[in-house]
Order: C-alpha cells, then sequence, then structure tokens
C-alpha cells in the first residue's frame, strides 16, 4: 500500500515540474518540413522549409551562364545575362529583359517579409527557398472578315470555304488571353535550379457566342527544368519558338512550325553561342484514311537541333524522325518513317551594318531594333507540324481505290520584315506559303496549298501595353486547281503583367 502511494506521488510531481524544467533546457533546434500531400512524389519528404540561400544566389555571374549551370534554363536561349520575351507576347514587351540578383538578405528577413526572388517580377515565398512568379497577357481581339471564314478569331488559312461565299462578319474576343505561373528552387546538386512553369489560356471549345461563350481553360505548358533537361509539356525541339513575328493575329503564318506536346529534352552547350538539343516527344499518326483503317501510334517522335545564338541574332537548324503507323481494317500494322528539316534565321539588318547592339543598347534606335525572320521547312509525313496542316490528316494518306498507305510531303516558308520607327511605333509585313503533295485518287476538293499574307501597324504608348491593327489575306487553293481568298481586319489592345 505504502509503496502504491509514494508511486502515485512520483509521478504527480513529474507532472507538475516538467513544463518549468523544458522551460529552462535549451533543446536543439530542428529544421521545418513541409508534410507531403497525397500523391505527391517522395522527394517532397525532404524540402526544408528553412535553409540559406547559396551564395551564387546573389551573384552576376550566376545569371549570366548559359550552359545550364545559371538561374536562366539552358532551353531558353538568348545572349548571356538576357531572357527572351515569349513568343505570342505583343511588341510592347521587350525582345530582351535583363537578368540581375536580388539583394542579399538575411534569414530572418525572408522569413519575415516579401521579397525580390531569382527572376525579376518574382518572390521568394517566406519561409522557403522557392521563387515565384505570376505573369500573362490580357488581349482583346476585334476583327471584321470581308469574306466568310471558318475561324472567327484566328486566321487559318485550312478553313477558307472553297468556292468563296458572300457574307461578312464581325466578331470580339478575349479568351486568348494567358497567364502562367513559375517558380525556381536552387539545389545543391551542382548549383541547378528546379524551375517549373505552368501556363494556360482559353483558347478552347466552340468560339465565342451569346452570352461570351464556354470559354474553357486550355493547358498550354506544363515543365520542370532541372539542369541540362526539361520535362513535360513543351515546345518540340523541332520548333523555334522566338522566330515569332509581330503579328496581331494570333494563328500567325500557315508555315510556321507550331507544336506543343509531352516530351522529354536535354539541350547541351557545344562551344560558346552553338547549342545543341534532342527530344523524345509524344507521337500521333496525323493519316487520312477514308474509312479503310485507322492510324496506330507505337514509336515517339525523335527531334534535334543546333543553334547558334548571337546578339544581333540567331541562326537553328531541326531535324525531325517519325514513325507513321496505319492499321488496314482486318490487317496488320505498316510503318513508314517520316523525316524533315526546317531552318530559322532571325537577325537585326540595320544593327549588324551599322555595328549597333539592339541587346546592350539602354534604349536602341528604331533601326537597331528592326528585324527580318525567315523560316523553311521541308519533309514526308511531318505536315502535323506545320501550322496549316496539323489536324488535316497529311502525315499520310490511303489510296481509296488501292488501300496503299503512303507518307505525304509538304512544303512551307515565311518570311517577316518588322520594321521600327522608335520605341514608340512598327510595322512588320509578313508572307507565308504552304504547299501538299497529295497521293494519287485523293478527293478534288482535298487541300493542296495556301497562302497567307500580313500587314501590322503596332502603337506602343508605354511598356507593355501594346495597341495593334492588321490586314490579312489568304488564299486556298485545293488538288483540282478551285481556289478561295478571304480578308480579315484585326485590331489588338493588349496589356502583358
Amino acid at each position: 500500500m505504502y509503496d502504491c502511494i509514494r508511486t502515485i506521488c512520483a509521478q504527480l510531481a513529474i507532472a507538475l515540474l516538467a513544463p518549468a524544467l523544458l522551460a529552462q533546457t535549451q533543446l536543439p533546434e530542428v529544421p521545418e518540413y513541409n508534410l507531403p500531400e497525397q500523391q505527391d512524389a517522395p522527394g517532397v519528404y525532404y524540402q526544408s522549409t528553412s535553409q540559406q540561400l547559396p551564395d551564387y544566389f546573389y551573384t552576376q555571374r550566376y545569371f549570366d551562364e548559359t550552359d545550364g549551370d545559371g538561374a536562366r534554363p539552358i532551353a531558353d536561349y538568348g545572349p548571356p545575362g538576357y531572357m527572351h520575351r515569349d513568343y505570342q507576347d505583343a511588341p510592347g514587351e521587350p525582345e530582351w529583359t535583363r537578368l540581375t540578383p536580388p539583394a542579399r538578405i538575411s534569414v530572418e528577413e525572408r522569413d519575415q517579409l516579401v521579397v525580390r526572388g531569382l527572376y525579376p517580377g518574382s518572390f521568394l515565398a517566406p519561409g522557403t527557398n522557392t521563387s515565384f512568379r505570376l505573369r500573362g497577357f490580357v488581349r482583346l481581339a476585334s476583327l471584321y472578315d470581308f469574306d466568310p471564314i471558318g475561324s472567327t478569331d484566328s486566321f487559318v488559312t485550312n478553313t477558307i470555304p472553297v468556292p468563296q461565299l458572300d457574307g461578312q462578319n464581325y466578331n470580339m474576343s478575349g479568351r486568348i488571353s494567358r497567364f502562367a505561373l513559375e517558380s525556381w528552387t536552387p539545389t545543391s546538386y551542382s548549383d541547378w535550379n528546379v524551375h517549373t512553369f505552368i501556363e494556360g489560356d482559353f483558347f478552347n471549345g466552340p468560339a465565342q457566342a451569346a452570352g461570351g461563350g464556354g470559354n474553357p481553360f486550355r493547358l498550354r505548358h506544363a515543365f520542370f527544368d532541372f539542369g541540362y533537361f526539361r520535362f513535360g509539356q513543351q515546345n518540340s525541339v523541332f520548333m523555334d519558338g522566338t522566330n515569332w513575328p509581330s503579328l496581331v493575329d494570333f494563328q500567325g503564318p500557315n508555315s510556321w512550325i507550331n507544336q506543343r506536346q509531352p516530351s522529354m529534352r536535354m539541350t547541351l552547350q557545344l562551344r560558346d553561342r552553338l547549342f545543341w538539343a534532342g527530344s523524345v516527344e509524344r507521337c500521333f499518326s496525323d493519316i487520312t484514311t477514308n474509312g479503310l483503317g485507322t492510324n496506330v501510334q507505337e514509336v515517339p517522335d525523335l527531334a534535334t537541333h543546333l543553334r547558334f545564338e548571337a546578339d544581333r541574332g540567331h541562326i537553328q537548324v531541326a531535324g525531325l524522325m517519325r514513325t507513321i503507323g496505319y492499321r488496314p481494317t482486318g490487317g496488320d500494322v505498316t510503318q513508314q518513317t517520316g523525316a524533315g528539316i526546317s531552318g530559322n534565321v532571325v537577325f537585326h539588318p540595320w544593327a549588324i551594318l551599322s555595328g549597333c547592339d539592339p541587346v546592350h543598347e539602354v534604349n536602341p534606335s528604331g533601326l537597331t531594333r528592326s528585324r527580318i525572320l525567315l523560316q523553311g521547312t521541308w519533309g514526308s509525313g511531318i505536315s502535323r507540324y506545320i501550322n496549316d496542316l496539323a489536324g488535316q490528316g497529311f502525315d499520310a494518306q490511303v489510296n481509296p481505290i488501292t488501300g496503299e498507305f503512303e507518307l505525304v510531303d509538304a512544303t512551307g516558308w515565311n518570311a517577316s520584315y518588322e520594321h521600327w520607327f522608335n520605341k514608340h511605333w512598327l510595322m512588320n509585313f509578313t508572307y507565308a506559303n504552304v504547299n501538299v503533295d497529295n497521293n494519287a485518287n485523293q478527293p478534288a476538293t482535298t487541300y493542296d496549298g495556301a497562302e497567307y499574307l500580313a500587314a501590322s501597324l503596332w502603337w506602343i504608348p508605354v511598356p507593355r501595353l501594346s495597341f495593334g491593327v492588321e490586314y490579312i489575306t489568304g488564299e486556298r487553293e485545293n488538288l483540282d486547281g478551285e481556289s478561295a481568298r478571304a480578308q480579315r481586319l484585326h485590331g489588338l489592345a493588349q496589356y502583358n503583367f
């Protein structure tokens, strides 16, 4: 009995005295960790919420690196220490933005304040090493069609009706507006940072209708960079996103290489200003089967390019190899190998002749800013990568009489001249042409080629605010030689944030 009472008293004393003893005891600090959410990858278990940022985070050298060991992802080409504007951003956004390090701050300040992150426009989330940036643009488009065309808020030449009909149409649209969220997190692995990028717009579903239309969200990009590698939905390596002319039209040149898809990419710097990239990309056999079979996807697409990047322009030569599969009804799968090549050149002609520098000059003259943009593409079985041919069944065609399955050859080229009068006014002229070498016995109304011509005038009253007006005309020709033309007057107001 006595032992039992003694044990109870001892336990009560410990319970009463323990808080006081703990208050006087200095326990070692334990770093805080985020708890994983459902379906998070196991790497989240090791994500500390309180770490010292590495010294390179605050050095200009880290922002000038171009070999994958710097702040800018190696896949985002540009002169050392500069970031190129995204394609389809209006010219109110500068062609190049200087990358500079943030001011050094203490861990305590970082945990208590919202401060600048790794990239200009980003912020460090308090208590973490991750920088976030929200960006995009708001765009209002106003369009008047002098002739009927199947695409009411972008100028797609394959939708021009042949023969042409009578009628006009007026439309306004805001669904091209876009936003993106990206992040940067430094790591201890080779001074690489993890860069994530998710971007979307509302250019999806049917065109705007009564009540504004549904305008469902569309995922454009969703990828992450780690050193030399990029994983996720991204621009094809066969594509040159920095060869986009200053057009009001959202669709752009009908011959332009334009494909975003899930892929795995590796980029390497071979020597100063010279880069190589290769990728494994999602496949899709875009075939006109004429009801005699189905398309088959068994082998991913392979793309590669070489690129030379200079201050007054760049040159990129890209190659593509594909396996196009087809299964005739009741038969075995047949495969053919498609391949293509695409060349891109962008340069500032007057800057080259005068020796001026469009990148490093604080306020370049209009002539220094002026550019020429060129692209040419040829290939067999690559049509789904060409703007006007994607989704039209021109990778291959099945002969409706013999059932023979053959690849389709396609050629496209475009040229643009962008003339700046000063930092507030510019004009752009773009011409593009696409031709298809259709196989035998295809219907007479099959698309055979098209041309695209646009003339634009832009006013930029203040940085990132753009107003544009553009005249566009295009002509579609069918296999039987019949053709039709459409014309559009297109206005735009856009602010990039």
